[in-house]
């Protein structure tokens, strides 16, 4: 008797899986719902420029576009299996930033969670135009975490930018965290999050810095592919990945200007203490060295030789670097007693001509993301009290005087070929 059973519950289950594998198209399965339990990635764009995904909405010409984007990745139990095919990319577009979330709400009966976010896009105009529109709509989440990274996409909406970087063989997730915490980049140097941005933007002056990035061509050669010209410009599909772009500066709430990665280093320097760079100099006879640096630090002091003793009017950075010699493509040596003042040298007018062009930016888009303000008010406090309200009419007309003194603390000559007995070491 009982063998007839099992039989027949055999029997059923061969047939009901049957059943259910030959038409496993037709069965509605909630695959919205998995992929929005485990959204990486979500973006805010206004102002979209294509209004024929807008068709249905009044007032175009007056009204504001939304876009709001999430790149979602279905649950995988191998790290092998975490990669760019495993992610979806949603979009939904409206009038106002709450009609797009109730789009998105609607494909899928459970509540959108951020708690998974591991960073935020924001589209280049967004962040031009207001960053308000952001801060109302994550904010406004009651599941979103404030350790939630955030970078503004250079050039581009965040969905093009999401677009673009799930073509790449390079992991869009894995590139993300190599950014922000591997210690041999300035990248890792510069990260904000959410709780970040929010006292940016809810501060006096509104104003600080936000990583940006950028999209560029994939150094990843896709398989199959015989590198003929030809062939890639009918199979652009993989071509790209992204970069640290540098810093976006934020005047009063908006994306005023950038600083470009070449300057984000003296930035560093002149904020904190920076060991993940390298000084590349040429010196008379056109050979390129290279120093890393291995210690740095930036003291900051106030002049005041105006009729009110109050105001500062000039603002002195003493800057003392550490490096260490590393490569160089000169073939005699370089390293002697005569020739390391002058490398040293090199270097400061290398450092100080990148911190004046920093200055410059943040006098041209009249923002102290230096926060020199600040810095004086702690040196100062009571001067502080008395010029606090007129700040910002100081701070446009102060001058800078920049030092900067470098040495060459530990180096192998490596130009020694024939001679390697007497290389110079110290």
């Amino acid at each position: 008797m009982n063998k007839i059973k099992i039989v027949k519950l055999i029997i059923t289950g061969t047939f009901i899986f049957f059943l259910a594998y030959t038409n496993k198209n037709r069965i509605p399965m909630p695959t919205e719902l998995r992929t929005f339990d485990f959204i990486t990635s979500s973006g805010v764009d206004i102002n979209l420029n294509n209004y024929s995904d807008f068709e249905n909405l009044s007032n175009k010409s007056n009204s504001k576009n939304f876009s709001i984007s999430y790149i979602s990745s279905a649950e995988v139990s191998e790290e092998s299996d975490k990669s760019n095919e495993n992610k979806n990319i949603f979009n939904v577009r409206s009038a106002t930033l709450n009609g797009a979330i109730r789009q998105l709400q609607s494909l899928t009966n459970k509540s959108l969670n951020d708690s998974h976010l591991e960073y935020i896009l924001i589209g280049e105009k967004t962040a031009k135009e207001n960053l308000g529109y952001f801060v109302q709509h994550y904010s406004k989440s009651p599941s979103i975490h404030f350790g939630v990274n955030a970078f503004v996409t250079k050039d581009m909406t965040s969905e093009e930018f999401m677009e673009k970087i799930l073509t790449s063989e390079i992991d869009a997730d894995a590139r993300i965290n190599g950014l922000l915490n591997d210690k041999t980049q300035i990248s890792s140097m510069t990260k904000i999050n959410i709780k970040d941005l929010l006292q940016i933007f809810y501060s006096k002056n509104k104003t600080g810095l936000i990583p940006a990035l950028e999209v560029i061509k994939s150094p990843v050669k896709n398989e199959g592919k015989s590198g003929d010209e030809s062939n890639n410009s009918e199979n652009p599909d993989k071509e790209y990945t992204f970069e640290f772009y540098g810093l976006g500066i934020i005047k009063d709430g908006k994306l005023a200007d950038y600083l470009e990665n070449s300057l984000v280093r003296s930035y560093i320097i002149l904020t904190k203490n920076l060991k993940s760079t390298d000084i590349e100099i040429t010196d008379e006879n056109g050979d390129l060295s290279t120093f890393p640096v291995k210690n740095s630090s930036n003291k900051i002091s106030f002049e005041f030789d105006g009729e009110n003793p109050d105001e500062p009017t000039k603002v002195i950075f003493n800057i003392d670097i550490d490096t260490n010699f590393d490569e160089t493509t000169a073939i005699e040596k370089i390293l002697t007693d005569d020739n390391i003042p002058k490398l040293n040298a090199l270097q400061n007018e290398a450092i100080k001509s990148e911190i004046e062009k920093i200055i410059e930016k943040s006098k041209s888009t009249d923002a102290d993301f230096l926060n020199l303000g600040g810095t004086f008010a702690v040196q100062h406090p009571y001067k502080w009290h008395v010029i606090e309200k007129n700040w910002g009419n100081i701070f446009k007309n102060l001058d800078y005087e920049i030092k900067v003194s470098t040495k060459i603390k530990r180096y192998y000559n490596i130009n020694s070929y024939d001679d390697t007995n007497n290389a110079n070491t110290v």
